[in-house]
């Protein structure tokens, strides 16, 4: 037990200094699973966004984690944020 809180806390240290995160009010629960479909579908059809070769995501037992490279597996390669939603998404970011 104090081995995995170890590892966790390192995990944990190297996220905090390492990663950026910010919140986005996206209203009601209906569009914010909307928004969420979007973000994961656009990241998704970016042709120039994905992992490096030492992304954990390769090893996953989950053969769709692997294929697609991404952590998730539903909303992929579906319908992208439009111009407009994406504006008005960069107008709830601080």
């Amino acid at each position: 037990m104090a081995r995995q809180q170890a590892v966790e806390r390192r995990v944990s240290d190297y996220i905090q200094s390492s990663f950026s995160f910010i919140t986005v009010p996206a209203g009601e629960r209906e569009q914010r699973l909307r928004l969420e479909a979007r973000l994961i579908s656009t990241i998704s059809l970016c042709e120039t966004c994905r992992p490096s070769i030492a992304w954990l995501g390769r090893f996953s037992p989950k053969e769709k984690i692997q294929k697609f490279d991404l952590w998730l597996v539903n909303e992929l390669y579906r319908q992208p944020l439009s111009a407009d939603e994406f504006d008005a998404l960069q107008g709830l970011c601080p």
